[in-house]
């Protein structure tokens, strides 16, 4: 027996050629592990002691075309390749390929673990899978491949441990996965105002194939028909998913805390003696008094135990989710797990095409546009909740004047203390407590009515203190009317800023969700030999003594550049087969 290494061309050449069979006359009596057939008479087969089968088997986790790069003879790509020949000499590609434990001359098998770097340059981030998981020893992406001399051939490649098993389904628990693969979009999808980046995600896939050549050659030779588990062909497939880096998600942020800012200011334009409340104080003082009297508001306002931004930072740091869509406000992208809104992509019929059309991408703009809008309903309700458990202070002191006349001077008739402590949502809802409303003579209370008299207003300054001090009630009314139009209008302007910027999120989506089907296509389990394979999906076809190649590939990526060129990436393919007989 002799181990030979050699280029990946010379391999595909005995897969598909195959080994040319001696055949042998014998009269040896046959059971059901060895054959004498009368009508070809020249041939045995013995599955129980069987040598002398010549076979093939391969794993490559990635193979066609990307963005307009060949993946197939970019040696940092390079499969696993298995080829056994009759005489017991077994070639191994790559030659550094790692040996998992052949046992000489009955079995050999190798591993070739793949380079996940190697597609940095293209747009191509495989890098989360280079992690090590218990039971794939050589790392999440393994290309496997085992020959024996008795027939029997396997292939594999992906997330399979070092038997070439598969580890991956759509049930294993994500703590248990690497990082999904990710695959760029950007340069076949339309140009999209705020969107920078679209990436198609692919969790942990893998395939894997196992013949047992000896029976099915005693079915294709003979016509005994090979037992189901003559040829088991795997695959499982993680998941799917689409990311988006969008600057016009990242913008609701910026939005949100300018818009947090102005509702701020509003809220300020109600404090101090000159503002809305001082203002609205003092002109309902003026309002009980006669006209010919004036009132200098001076003291304070002010509103305190305010923190809006504080009041939405949780909302504006937690990323939105519903299991399905998740949106992260502060890294400004949208991930949507596509694999929960398309039908299974484990357990499928073999070439089963998974289709993207409206049913499927609709709700993802759906799911987008109720997580935001709930997000700024949110938004709004919490500032309203911190606005109404704010507490208003008013310690004013209102002074009310009358002009002089004649050899008369001016005086100041009254002062008035006018003060409340509350909380802002009572004022908005009109249930405060009224405002507490002193008024007293400024002066010499017989000064202050002659020169009332002398004005014609006919009336004394205590009448006056007594009509301002009953003002608690029309004061209080006017304070709650002012408050309750700002508060109010500042929030409704507010909700309009949130809504117009999650219009442009949402129809940012839309765009990108409509692009989709004309470029991206999906196909799982696919086996060239059988119904409704992909025209480039090719296999060598059973002739003569060699069974035919028996090929699995978990997933199939079609990207179509909208110029009328497609390429297919293929992901974990493994191949087992032909074998040859003796």
């Amino acid at each position: 027996m002799k181990t030979r290494t050699r280029s990946v061309v010379a391999i595909a050449a005995v897969a598909v050629v195959g080994v040319p069979m001696t055949v042998t006359a014998t009269t040896a009596a046959w059971n059901t592990a060895e054959w004498v057939h009368g009508e070809v008479g020249t041939s045995t087969l013995d599955c129980t002691d069987g040598t002398g089968f010549a076979s093939v088997a391969s794993g490559r986790f990635l193979s066609g075309s990307l963005l307009e790069l060949d993946l197939d003879p970019l040696a940092d790509l390079e499969q696993m390749v298995l080829a056994l020949d009759g005489a017991g000499d077994v070639t191994v590609s790559p030659s550094n390929a790692i040996d998992l434990g052949s046992a000489p001359p009955e079995s050999y098998v190798y591993a070739n673990p793949f380079d996940v770097t190697a597609l940095s340059a293209i747009n191509v981030d495989l890098t989360g899978f280079t992690v090590g998981l218990p039971g794939a020893a050589l790392g999440a992406v393994n290309q496997y491949a085992r020959v024996t001399a008795d027939g029997s051939v396997a292939g594999a490649s992906g997330l399979v441990n070092d038997s070439g098993a598969v580890l991956v389904s759509d049930t294993t628990p994500p703590a248990s996965l690497p990082a999904r693969a990710r695959v760029g979009l950007s340069g076949i999808l339309p140009a999209v105002t705020g969107i920078a980046d679209a990436n198609l995600e692919v969790g942990a896939v893998a395939a894997s194939s196992q013949v047992d050549g000896c029976a099915l050659l005693r079915d294709q030779l003979w016509g005994e028909t090979a037992p189901a588990s003559a040829v088991v062909r795997d695959y499982g497939i993680a998941g799917l998913g689409l990311q988006l880096d969008a600057p016009v998600v990242q913008s609701l942020v910026s939005t949100t805390t300018t818009a947090v800012n102005t509702l701020g200011g509003v809220v300020g334009q109600l404090t101090g003696p000159g503002g809305l409340i001082g203002s609205s104080i003092g002109a309902g003082v003026d309002a009980g008094l006669p006209g010919i009297l004036t009132t200098t508001v001076g003291g304070n306002v002010s509103i305190t135990g305010l923190d809006l931004l504080g009041s939405v930072a949780t909302l504006l740091n937690t990323p939105l989710t519903d299991g399905v869509v998740t949106i992260n406000l502060q890294a400004g992208t949208i991930d949507v797990d596509l694999d929960a809104l398309l039908p299974s992509l484990n357990n499928a019929a073999p070439n089963t095409e998974i289709v993207l059309n409206d049913a499927v991408l609709n709700p993802i703009v759906d799911r987008a546009g109720v997580l935001l809008d709930n997000w700024s309903s949110q938004i709004v309700a919490a500032l309203t909740a911190e606005l109404r458990e704010a507490t208003v202070t008013v310690a004013l002191e209102a002074v009310v004047t009358a002009p002089g006349i004649g050899i008369l001077p001016g005086l100041n008739v009254l002062t008035t203390d006018i003060g409340f402590v509350g909380p802002l949502g009572a004022l908005i809802d009109g249930t405060s407590p009224t405002l507490t409303v002193t008024a007293e003579a400024a002066g010499l209370s017989g000064t202050i009515d002659t020169l009332l008299r002398a004005l014609g207003l006919g009336t004394t300054v205590g009448q006056l203190v007594r009509d301002v001090s009953g003002l608690a009630t029309p004061l209080t009314t006017a304070v709650a009317n002012t408050v309750s139009t700002t508060i109010t209008g500042a929030l409704t302007t507010l909700g309009g800023t949130l809504a117009t910027a999650v219009t442009a999120v949402i129809t940012a989506l839309g765009s990108v969700v409509d692009a989709l089907p004309s470029v991206v296509s999906l196909m799982v389990n696919v086996q060239p030999d059988q119904p409704n394979a992909p025209p480039d999906a090719t296999f060598t076809a059973a002739s003569g003594e060699s069974t035919a190649e028996y090929k699995v590939a978990a997933l199939r990526l079609g990207l179509a550049d909208g110029l009328g060129g497609i390429a297919a990436t293929t992901f974990a393919t493994a191949s087992a087969g032909p074998v040859t007989a003796p």
